[in-house]
């Protein structure tokens, strides 16, 4: 785990959800919530745990400012997001116009 809480030390923030096991045992005590305070730990200081998905969303859509570029990266389910953040930003950017 601790490659990984110095491996985002570049990004102005970051967004942990939670941590599944590939075809193996969860390993205890590794935990997206854990990852999250070891990247705080290590001085990223603009970390969070975000407990769902929609959670994620919502979180990463409303901190977004034009010019932003938002990644998703991970394996498994996480590849929905993007589509998902591009929804609700379009959707944030209609309603603004109204």
């Amino acid at each position: 785990m601790d490659e990984f809480a110095t491996a985002f030390s570049d990004a102005d923030s970051l967004l942990v959800l939670d941590i599944y096991p590939a075809s193996e045992q969860p390993i205890e005590g590794i935990t997206g919530e854990a990852l999250a305070q070891r990247i705080w730990e290590e001085g990223n200081r603009q970390v969070e745990y975000a407990g769902s998905s929609e959670e994620a969303v919502a979180i990463a859509t409303s901190n977004a400012a034009e010019g932003d570029m938002i990644l998703t990266l991970g394996a498994g389910s996480v590849s929905q997001l993007g589509p998902m953040v591009l929804e609700k930003l379009q959707s944030l950017a209609i309603r603004s116009r109204q």
